[in-house]
């Protein structure tokens, strides 16, 4: 007898999940506050949501066309052996950095929880690990407050830290040509 495997379901229930949640994405954000007619944000609230479920959605489908010639199995076990102690420490990470958001800030958070999740899935390269611990929550820090207007918990000395290198930036004389 064959069974569908655990990747398929996970995969078809993510593709599923983000093409409801963009279906039914005006019934899941508030209409933003108006002031005096004009809106309070800089991009509208549906924006960030609608790009996240566009992007887990289309994964979703990408990992299920993958998994097109293994979708059945011939045997019902669905995790490996050690398997799901990595998904209760998975879980713990995540509830780890939704709670650390706030005090720590969000590079802190990201960094030290990527760098577990890294350590989770098996990557043994402390220098791999550093690398895709630091520049992923910069990148992304940098790509939500500076490009999508959005708003990350982050400790003042790293705001100011990024404000520093901006200046910089910003006040570094043009080349002409």
């Amino acid at each position: 007898m064959k069974y569908i495997t655990a990747e398929t379901w996970l995969a078809a229930g993510l593709a599923l999940l983000g093409i409801l949640g963009l279906v039914f994405l005006a019934q899941l954000v508030a209409e933003p506050k108006v002031l005096f007619g004009r809106s309070l944000t800089a991009i509208p609230p549906t924006l960030f949501p609608s790009l996240v479920l566009g992007a887990m959605a289309v994964l979703a489908v990408a990992l299920l066309y993958s998994l097109r010639g293994t979708l059945l199995a011939e045997h019902s076990k669905t995790f490996e052996d050690g398997a799901l102690p990595r998904v209760v420490m998975l879980f713990a990470v995540m509830l780890f950095y939704a709670l650390t958001m706030a005090p720590f800030g969000f590079f802190i958070s990201s960094a030290l929880s990527m760098a577990t999740i890294a350590w989770i899935a098996g990557n043994r390269s402390i220098l791999q690990i550093i690398a895709v611990s630091v520049i992923c929550p910069i990148g992304l820090y940098l790509v939500s407050t500076r490009g999508l207007a959005v708003s990350l918990p982050e400790l003042s000395s790293i705001e100011f830290f990024y404000a520093r290198i901006f200046d910089l930036f910003e006040s570094a004389p043009e080349v002409s040509q």
